[in-house]
């Protein structure tokens, strides 16, 4: 039979809740600065490829959001 008892079992599935949490947080944040660059990736794509006419462009940059 286990020696730990239910509050200390509460205890430990409280702090492990508690870093899932930070962690989750901390990858939300991570996303959300990678989201920028990649959206600007696709404003520098689209204007470079806009010089090609403004269909071409659009193509390409609806090629890689798909």
């Amino acid at each position: 039979m286990s020696e730990r008892t239910p509050e200390a079992i509460r205890m430990e599935i409280a702090a492990e809740r508690q870093a899932l949490d930070e962690d989750l947080s901390n990858l939300q944040s991570e996303i959300r600065s990678v989201a920028v660059f990649v959206t600007a990736g696709l404003v520098v794509v689209g204007l470079v490829s806009w010089r090609r006419g403004r269909r071409k462009g659009a193509e390409t940059v609806w090629k890689l959001v798909k």
